[in-house]
């Protein structure tokens, strides 16, 4: 059982939200692509690169999977955008009822 695309930008919007509200203004987070496969997510801030990125990236994939119960992120590919902003790609796996 897969999420369809409304219900996965729903849950999407939903986490970004709450990220923002924890996170920023050290570092705000922001919908790039969605599909039910693949979620690629902006972070921007002034967070530090040699330290932060994995905490960040990792940090919105577990507020994902708390807040959705349904399915989780698995931490793809990380691309530097500019000194502030980086792209994160995240697959997505959908947990499975028995």
């Amino acid at each position: 059982m897969s999420l369809s695309q409304a219900e996965l930008e729903e849950l999407v919007r939903k986490v970004i939200t709450l990220y923002n509200r924890v996170r920023s203004p050290e570092v705000t987070a922001k919908l790039i692509f969605a599909s039910p496969e693949l979620l690629t997510i902006s972070f921007s801030g002034g967070f530090c690169y040699g330290c932060g990125i994995l905490d960040i990236v990792e940090g919105f994939a577990d507020q994902f999977k708390a807040l959705t119960g349904k399915a989780e992120l698995k931490v793809g590919k990380t691309r530097e955008i500019n000194s502030r902003t980086f792209k994160a790609e995240y697959t997505i796996k959908t947990n499975k009822l028995i």
